[in-house]
């Protein structure tokens, strides 16, 4: 199961064994890509060894984009997202289709950072440790020579921060919040993928959104006029004022 193919490198300028590889197979894939998941399961439990590589491309940035957010570190994530894909394909004879395979995925991906917060395998970072961002290392407090307000809130800076302040969430709150407002799960599906009843995880969702606000609305006190609540997204697809009832958490 191919699942890491950048190992090897290029050399002097020359592509890699691992760069004709990658074009080739992602050739391959593509040609799986019109049949949906369940066609591609069991393609793979017949022996095609290229259905679950199709799989794995389908669904690998979703997967590491939940993995960095559930982490924040990126290379923590990787690795997360990595062994959720083996376990997955090590598993996959078990799949029933009760759920989508998306969310059966998601499911593995919760369960196994659980158990590495368990075992204590996940590093903790210091309070004032910089967030983790696409582009590098946010500071938590910004220079007098950074950007001005408008430029930082069209940059990637915004969302970093904002990224940061979401690992600060309790485990339960930041686990919920990711699989609705990142992943955009629904909350019956967020429900059935971390095993909690559906007012649990509208509240959890409720208090996550709210601590994640006053978070916000305590750091533009500090940094006057560096985010805009009404347009500042946890993700890129939903707003910080979320929607959810009331639900007390069971």
């Amino acid at each position: 199961m191919p699942l890491d193919r950048g190992s090897d490198r290029a050399i002097e300028g020359k592509p890699s064994n691992a760069d004709a590889r990658i074009h080739h197979d992602e050739h391959t894939y593509s040609d799986k890509q019109t049949y949906d998941d369940e066609a591609l399961i069991a393609m793979h439990l017949d022996g095609d060894r290229e259905a679950f590589e199709a799989l794995v491309l389908r669904y690998e940035r979703r997967i590491n984009a939940a993995a960095f957010r559930l982490c924040g570190s990126r290379e923590e994530g990787e690795d997360l997202a990595q062994e959720t894909f083996i376990k997955a394909w090590r598993a996959l004879s078990g799949y029933r289709g009760q759920a989508s395979f998306i969310s059966w995925l998601t499911a593995i991906l919760t369960n196994t950072w659980r158990d590495r917060l368990r075992k204590g395998s996940l590093p903790t970072q210091p309070l004032d440790a910089p967030y983790e961002g696409e582009e590098g290392p946010v500071a938590r407090q910004l220079s007098d020579s950074a950007p001005g307000p408008e430029a930082l809130t069209e940059s990637s800076a915004s969302a970093a921060l904002i990224g940061g302040m979401i690992q600060e969430l309790r485990q339960e709150y930041k686990e919920a919040l990711v699989l609705r407002d990142v992943q955009g799960f629904s909350y019956e599906e967020v429900a059935a993928i971390t095993g909690s009843s559906l007012g649990t995880v509208k509240s959890r969702i409720n208090r996550a959104r709210s601590q994640l606000k006053e978070r916000i609305l305590y750091y533009q006190e500090q940094n006057p006029g560096f985010f805009r609540l009404n347009q500042v997204k946890t993700d890129g697809t939903q707003t910080i004022d979320g929607e959810g009832g009331e639900a007390d958490e069971g």
